[in-house]
């Protein structure tokens, strides 16, 4: 299982793409019954699709699968970057956080990379863990926000880039102000625009979940 998930965040794996069992058993030099084990539990997860007469892909998320996901990611998201801004100075939270951001910041001109979506990862990743509760990242939908990145990063254009920057620094900001409404504010309203952004695609953004 950590393999599988291992290569959706490389982007080895991308919704939409079908696991050939027996590829996967040959690379990690295991038996068939461990390879369909983590298929079962990657599916009960959210991750994969399971067809009986056409195996496994990863899955691609339809309309309603992006607005429901991206609903339950604003909600948690932004009591996380509330929380952050309360326990901004506690230990080393805030120097943590500066660094995340700044390596964000350099990644800035370079488009919806996978190099920066991994440290867009990394950015809220570190703004839940300073946010001081364990439960949050228990229930943050980590994996269902990889296949987000990776089903619809072609579609990003330039100018949608640079607004995610300026509402990122917005978070950023308000965070390191120890401005926790404002915080909470700033996250609402990227994620709330990165929906619309995404709901509103082509058709073709789409169709690997029509598969």
């Amino acid at each position: 299982m950590d393999a599988i998930m291992r290569g959706i965040d490389a982007g080895r794996f991308v919704p939409g793409q079908r696991l050939i069992e027996a590829d996967l058993t040959r690379e990690l030099k295991v038996s068939r019954g461990p390879v369909r084990e983590a298929f079962k539990r990657l599916a009960g997860e959210g991750v994969l699709t399971l067809n009986r007469h056409r195996g496994a892909y990863i899955r691609a998320l339809d309309r309603e699968g992006v607005r429901d996901t991206l609903i339950v990611i604003e909600v948690i998201t932004s009591l996380a970057a509330k929380l952050a801004a309360r326990h901004i100075n506690e230990g080393d939270n805030r120097e943590r956080f500066e660094a995340a951001y700044e390596r964000l910041k350099s990644y800035r001109n370079q488009g919806e990379t996978l190099a920066f979506l991994a440290e867009r990862r990394h950015f809220y990743d570190t703004l839940v863990q300073i946010a001081g509760n364990p439960e949050l990242q228990r229930v943050m939908p980590q994996m269902q926000i990889s296949l987000l990145r990776l089903q619809f990063q072609s579609y990003i254009t330039r100018k949608q880039h640079e607004y995610q920057f300026q509402e990122l620094e917005a978070i950023a900001d308000a965070v390191l102000a120890g401005d926790a409404k404002r915080a909470e504010r700033a996250t609402k309203t990227h994620l709330r625009r990165r929906r619309v952004s995404l709901t509103n695609l082509p058709d073709e953004a789409f169709a690997a979940a029509q598969g």
